[in-house]
């Protein structure tokens, strides 16, 4: 057997350029009882490095080349503020927000001058991105899910145009009308869904300290983005084998019958085919609010520490991942920007953590 190339070689492959620019402010009031930061960048990617796909009869199924310029461009905010400040109490609460915008500058012609932009999917992202100059990263382009018909079977969007172009496949370019629908997924058009990313993420936390007694929570959230749920998918899938057994999401009970017509839930019937396939039913909010961290503490006079040879004597109890709030239950959109998610199947979730103890100081 001859040994042979994973991957095909590119001669005219260059580095990647990145250029810089940041400018920001600190500030304090009030006598330092409010503060923070403000920072604001741009950062430009030109010869960016992309996997690009080619026919598996050239023997490999693609290769890595200079496709184009992007532009990542954000704001961050940052605030500190002692609400309460006195000999006895302390109350301070700090929070920050940060907000990301991509922008696809430049693209190699000979991927866009057929249809404008170009499709690609690739090992590590398996939802198909559309990209076009003027766009957005991880524009996400999938066939629209559009409920299910008078028996139950699921449904999906065709764009006329696009099926009448014997150029075109379904998904050489996003559609943009909604003509009419089909239970075939193979005819479905591909319609872009607008980039994955957060909107916005950050973090917020408060601590109190009153009367020898001390509580701290820390939080952390994301605003906007989606994230296809792979992991839910996965867990509505039909019954299409004779295998031993699966488990399945209890949404399951919901799906369409006789006598729950109103559904939105495709049929669950065995050897029904496209109920779960990759559409935009999928593809859900990824905005989220983690209770990350929280600890209550009391720490005993100094009078009462000595009793103990101490020269400090606290009790505490904290915890770690205590809650986690997302648009679905178990579904964890923190794992990726790529679009994919499989929390449940195939990772696990970080470990809730709750101890006490005693602090001593001598």
């Amino acid at each position: 057997m001859l040994p042979t190339f994973s991957s095909i070689g590119n001669e005219n492959i260059t580095w990647e350029t990145t250029s810089n620019f940041n400018a920001g402010i600190e500030f304090g009031l009030f006598g330092n009882r409010l503060n923070g930061e403000f920072n604001y960048y741009n950062k430009k990617t030109t010869d960016l490095l992309f996997w690009l796909s080619i026919p598996e009869s050239y023997g490999a199924r693609g290769y890595y080349g200079n496709v184009g310029d992007i532009r990542n461009r954000g704001l961050e905010l940052m605030l500190n503020a002692d609400i309460i400040r006195t000999k006895d109490i302390r109350w301070n609460v700090t929070g920050n927000i940060s907000h990301n915008a991509t922008k696809i500058l430049k693209l190699d012609p000979s991927k866009t001058m057929n249809y404008g932009g170009f499709s690609e999917s690739n090992k590590t992202v398996n939802v198909q991105m559309w990209y076009q100059e003027g766009g957005p990263l991880y524009n996400a382009m999938l066939p629209e899910y559009a409920g299910v018909n008078e028996s139950g079977e699921a449904l999906y969007w065709v764009d006329q145009a696009i099926k009448d172009d014997p150029k075109l496949s379904n998904s050489s370019k996003p559609g943009t009308q909604h003509s009419y629908t089909t239970t075939d997924w193979n005819s479905a058009s591909y319609y872009a869904q607008g980039s994955l990313l957060p909107k916005a993420n950050g973090g917020f936390s408060t601590s109190l300290e009153i009367y020898g007694f001390d509580v701290n929570a820390a939080f952390d959230y994301q605003l906007g983005g989606k994230v296809y749920d792979n992991g839910y998918a996965r867990l509505m899938t039909n019954v299409d084998t004779k295998g031993t057994g699966y488990t399945y999401s209890k949404d399951i009970l919901n799906s369409w019958s006789p006598n729950n017509t109103s559904s939105n839930i495709p049929r669950f019937q065995y050897m029904d085919q496209y109920t779960t396939a990759r559409s935009t039913r999928f593809l859900t909010s990824a905005r989220y609010l983690n209770f990350q961290s929280c600890s209550v503490g009391y720490t005993l006079p100094i009078s009462m520490s000595k009793k103990f040879m101490a020269s400090r004597l606290r009790i505490y109890v904290q915890g770690q991942n205590l809650l986690f709030w997302s648009a679905r239950k178990g579904l964890d959109p923190r794992y990726t920007f790529a679009g994919t998610n499989t929390t449940g199947i195939n990772s696990y979730a970080p470990v809730r953590t709750i101890m006490g103890g005693v602090q001593v100081t001598f």
